[in-house]
């Protein structure tokens, strides 16, 4: 294994140097930016990884292993609630003794926030909703500690996704079993690759149901925008009959314009989202809406699961799973007709 002093060796530093960059405190220790890097390249080179045990017992990390989530800034914060909540139930029915770090990090942007540096303080890390060029950088990189994915897939690291060609799928079978033949479809534009995938699988399916072509509007991924795109739909003739929204808070926006045009749900339009917010949030709106539901808590825990194998284990394998996203019927759409 790589040490410290190794590395002194290789690069004709004293030790003393190398850890002091490699704890991130080169700048504070006014060390030349041109020698950091060089410290950095090496360990990399060489494969060196901190020695966890040996931190906490000298004290430089707590006695809880630090396990930092790192979360995209941007319209999905409203699901971090959500998967904290996973990570909660987690932690409390395992007792699993871990610290959490969220680290916010700017769609597209993940290498500023995700560095040879900031990996030394921590003890394993979960990677939230990575965009293609977030995800193009972490294959391009090696970080040398346990790193799991949430919702996305990698040969490199261990990933946690969901089904996201059911998501697609059960929509347009529910419409198709209730005999409906003018579809819609309320999407935002695309963050990662399975919202396409989502969106295509529906499409072809509802096509392969002797169903029209679905009428698809772009819409921002918000009420507001939900609501702005319904109000195209209602202007159509004839009216589409079916409906998927490719978040919550696109179809709550929608079922506010139907309401405000007179529309009766299920009755005239039937509606279906990806159910990607709270629970109970739809299950008491009016109408309630009926969901493929997404299980963020479930897969938050199973996250937290692979990383305490990996630290208990002190081996890090990777490997996929994939959870089932089942339909929930309420009042927008009745359940499936067998």
């Amino acid at each position: 294994m790589t040490t410290i002093k190794d590395i002194a060796a290789r690069l004709e530093l004293s030790p003393s140097t190398v850890s002091i960059v490699l704890k991130g405190n080169g700048d504070r220790r006014k060390i030349k930016k041109e020698t950091q890097q060089r410290i950095m390249n090496a360990a990399k080179e060489m494969g060196y990884k901190p020695n966890i045990q040996a931190k906490i017992l000298r004290g430089s990390l707590s006695a809880k292993a630090n396990i930092s989530l790192y979360w995209v800034s941007d319209n999905r914060i409203h699901l971090l609630s959500r998967f904290l909540k996973g990570l909660q139930i987690a932690i409390m029915e395992n007792n699993y003794q871990f610290q959490l770090s969220i680290v916010p990090y700017e769609n597209n942007h993940l290498q500023d926030a995700l560095t040879q540096e900031s990996v030394l303080t921590t003890n394993a890390i979960i990677i939230c909703n990575p965009s293609e060029t977030d995800m193009e950088y972490l294959e391009a990189n090696d970080f040398h500690i346990p790193i799991v994915l949430y919702n996305r897939y990698s040969s490199k690291y261990a990933t946690v996704n969901m089904d996201d060609k059911t998501i697609g799928l059960l929509p347009a079978d529910i419409f198709a079993a209730h005999g409906k033949k003018h579809p819609a479809l309320l999407k935002s534009p695309a963050t990662f690759s399975g919202m396409n995938i989502r969106t295509n699988v529906f499409e072809f399916q509802v096509s392969e149901s002797a169903m029209e072509r679905p009428v698809s509007v772009m819409v921002e991924d918000s009420m507001k925008g939900g609501y702005l795109g319904a109000l195209t739909l209602c202007d159509l003739n004839p009216l589409p009959d079916c409906l998927f929204c490719t978040s919550d808070s696109i179809a709550l926006g929608a079922l506010k314009a139907f309401y405000e045009k007179k529309i009766r749900i299920p009755e005239q339009i039937e509606v279906i989202s990806v159910g990607s917010g709270r629970p109970e949030q739809e299950e008491y709106c009016i109408p309630s809406l009926s969901v493929i539901s997404l299980p963020l808590e479930d897969m938050a825990e199973e996250c937290l699961k692979i990383l305490s194998d990996s630290l208990t284990n002190f081996k890090y394998t990777p490997t996929s799973i994939t959870f089932p996203t089942p339909y929930v019927a309420r009042q927008s759409c009745p359940a499936l007709i067998q």
